[in-house]
């Protein structure tokens, strides 16, 4: 004998949350349970269905960059750079450049126009500068690239090894060709303007020359006898002296005039001689 299964039925009770209901039906409702959850099964698929409709329609409604942006790569922007530079210095035999580090996390937006470059208006153009890459398009955007330019020369440098208070000639030292814009501490191209300077300090072969390393030699040294000079347009005297302060060419210094026991000042003109205005 078969049995039909008997259906539990849901009472919605007495309560607060529930006195609307029975307040409009003056009684409790009895839902059979399974008619209960059919309807709400229903309920909560079209909730879903609608859901994922409004979902798709937003999808839909976004910009396609939104899901492919494309940004501008690093090789592009240093390969501006690159022809920018080589269209600056063309001309110029001596020089190169180089650049700088360009960070490849960049994120920025791919240009519709061509990549413009510009340099700060650096006459000299040597040395550390930065150049302006810009996109005028659609999306603008402005980086700085670093460059560094290098220009070549010949420059004196040591032959070979000389100890400090050495006196340069022109055999020791020698033209090489190097790049002078890392050179802040200056150099010297012709070997006349290191000629008769004596050494400050030691220098090794190769070593560049500097203003910084050179002395000029002292032509009268305290307590030197020197020729003390003085003249006119019709009088010329020279008479012994005795230096008290070492001098180099130009310099003033104290000497003491023999014949006189007095103490003047004078400017140093060559080795030993001195020069007093009358």
């Amino acid at each position: 004998m078969l049995h039909s299964p008997r259906h539990k039925s849901v009472k919605i009770p007495n309560s607060p949350q529930f006195s609307v209901f029975n307040s409009l039906l003056s009684k409790e409702i009895i839902f059979p349970a399974a008619t209960l959850y059919r309807r709400l099964s229903n309920t909560m698929i079209n909730s879903m269905i609608f859901g994922y409709f409004i979902l798709a329609l937003l999808v839909l409604a976004l910009p396609t960059e939104t899901f492919a942006r494309e940004y501008e790569s690093v090789e592009n922007i240093r390969s501006v750079v690159q022809q920018y530079m080589r269209n600056k210095l063309v001309a110029d035999k001596d020089s190169d450049f180089e650049i700088g580090h360009i960070d490849q996390r960049l994120k920025l937006d791919r240009c519709d126009q061509p990549l413009k470059v510009s340099d700060s208006g650096n006459s000299r153009f040597i040395g550390h500068n930065s150049l302006a890459v810009r996109c005028t398009g659609h999306k603008m955007w402005k980086i700085y690239v670093p460059v560094t330019i290098l220009r070549y020369t010949e420059v004196l440098v040591m032959k070979q090894n000389q100890p400090r208070g050495s006196l340069l000639q022109e055999s020791d030292v020698e033209l090489r060709r190097l790049d002078i814009s890392r050179l802040s501490n200056g150099y010297f191209t012709d070997k006349k303007e290191v000629q008769g300077k004596i050494l400050k300090r030691s220098l090794r072969r190769g070593d560049i020359l500097t203003s910084g390393a050179l002395d000029v030699k002292k032509l009268v040294r305290r307590g030197d006898i020197v020729t003390i000079m003085a003249s006119s347009n019709t009088l010329a005297i020279r008479v012994k002296g005795q230096a008290l302060m070492d001098g180099r060419k130009g310099d003033v210094i104290r000497v003491k005039n023999h014949s006189s026991k007095r103490e003047i000042q004078a400017v140093v003109v060559a080795t030993g001689k001195v020069k007093v205005s009358m």
